[in-house]
């Protein structure tokens, strides 16, 4: 909570200063973040809610993020459209549980075996709903798996097309350098 209040308190700031009060002198800072609100603004989220809270946030101050995703958006497909956002879909998926063990298995969560299972199928669902996205290995802990991950998310639904798109022209129109 604290960190939407000071987001927001931020572009308050900002706005105000746009007007030049003399009598407050220079502040780098808002100066600095008013010349550069032209540029894209990507937004990291955590889960499916802190996307579209920062979309929200968005909208209040009439800015449209880039919201690089936390990889559980499909389960909010609808929400995540109505955003309009471009997302930046990071391929981290979770690793299969050990469920050899009964006293262990007990402890795991469906909705995470569940997740296991439908995590691979987000750059899919992004694409079955017509959103703009790119992918990312960010937040992977071994890059080598990158690729893996890549061809499980095709397996998953993804076309090859929209893959090749979502690693090269898509980042490259979200950066304004597609030119």
């Amino acid at each position: 909570m604290g960190s939407v209040a000071l987001l927001r308190q931020q572009y308050l700031d900002a706005n105000w200063y746009k007007s030049k009060p003399a009598q407050e002198g220079l502040n780098l800072s808002l100066q600095s973040f008013n010349a550069n609100s032209s540029l894209p603004q990507i937004f990291e989220t955590n889960d499916k809610w802190s996307a579209l809270r920062a979309d929200k946030i968005g909208d209040e101050f009439g800015v449209q993020y880039i919201i690089k995703g936390s990889g559980n958006e499909y389960q909010r497909i609808d929400e995540m459209k109505s955003t309009k956002a471009t997302f930046i879909l990071p391929l981290n998926f979770p690793q299969a549980m050990d469920l050899e063990d009964p006293t262990d298995a007990r402890f795991v969560n469906v909705a995470d075996m569940k997740h296991w299972e439908l995590a691979p199928t987000n750059p899919a669902t992004f694409e079955k709903a017509g959103l703009s996205f790119a992918i990312t290995a960010n937040g992977l802990k071994d890059v080598s798996s990158f690729m893996p991950n890549l061809r499980k998310a095709i397996q998953y639904g993804l076309s090859e097309q929209k893959a090749l798109e979502a690693l090269t022209s898509t980042p490259a129109t979200i950066l304004g350098v597609s030119d």
